[in-house]
């Protein structure tokens, strides 16, 4: 606060420049210096795709919500891009106030969606409840024969929530998909790896081959960040879905 005047950052997609300068001119009506972005480069100020401009503006755009005591999303549509989750974040873990645009559209912390995407992993369903951010985990039932007892009281649980969002394991197509990604991006060194991966992916049984090469060359660890990423890729994609307006 600067005076008696909060200061308020602007976040959000620059698509938006119609909302951000309505938001700016109604914020600062009611009392607060409004800190805003400097160019709208998905909106016709081409200079931000000049090289190192964009990383340059990204990491301004940290130190203006340092400046400020909130940040202000622009969502319209419920749109949420990377950069703007970045942001997001970013004031959290440092304190500051968070308000929205469209309020009704939930934020979940980057180390949720890692969670979530590590549980999917190993076979779980997750129910979120997009409310309170809570989350709670039952094995998927094409994983295991049974429940655990103890499911039937989580399972009531999540039944009592006004709203909830379930993420389950990503298809197989999907998975597939995830091993095709990670063989077009193995770098130049990895040529014979490449092919004995695009072999495996040929066979009857291309989860277990593809597991087999993998668990015995260099790029093991590789492949699980890899495959850790697209899972959270998922897992975002998911939630967007499920709240889209």
């Amino acid at each position: 606060m600067i005076g008696e005047y909060p200061v308020i950052t602007l976040c959000g997609s620059t698509r938006f420049k119609e909302q951000f300068l309505e938001a700016q001119k109604r914020l600062t009506l009611e009392g607060n210096i409004v800190i805003s972005v400097g160019l709208f480069g998905h909106s016709g100020d081409d200079e931000v795709w000049t090289e190192g401009t964009k990383e340059m503006l990204d990491d301004m755009h940290k130190r203006k919500i340092d400046m400020a005591d909130s940040i202000y999303v622009i969502n319209v549509g419920g749109h949420i891009g990377e950069s703007t989750r970045s942001e997001i974040e970013y004031a959290r873990k440092n304190g500051k106030g968070i308000r929205y645009l469209e309020e009704s559209v939930p934020v979940i912390p980057e180390e949720m969606v890692r969670e979530i995407a590590e549980m999917l992993d190993c076979g779980h369903i997750c129910y979120l409840n997009p409310h309170t951010n809570e989350t709670v985990y039952v094995l998927n039932p094409s994983s295991c024969e049974y429940y655990e007892e103890s499911d039937v009281d989580i399972l009531e649980k999540v039944d009592s929530w006004d709203r909830r969002i379930t993420l389950k394991p990503p298809e197989s197509f999907e998975s597939f998909k995830f091993m095709e990604g990670f063989i077009d991006e193995l770098p130049e060194s990895g040529y014979s790896l490449r092919n004995k991966l695009v072999s495996a992916l040929s066979h009857s049984h291309p989860f277990a081959h593809f597991k087999a090469v993998i668990d015995n060359c260099p790029y093991r660890q590789e492949w699980f960040a890899y495959k850790q990423k697209c899972l959270e890729a998922y897992v975002r994609e998911e939630i967007d879905s499920a709240t889209a307006f």
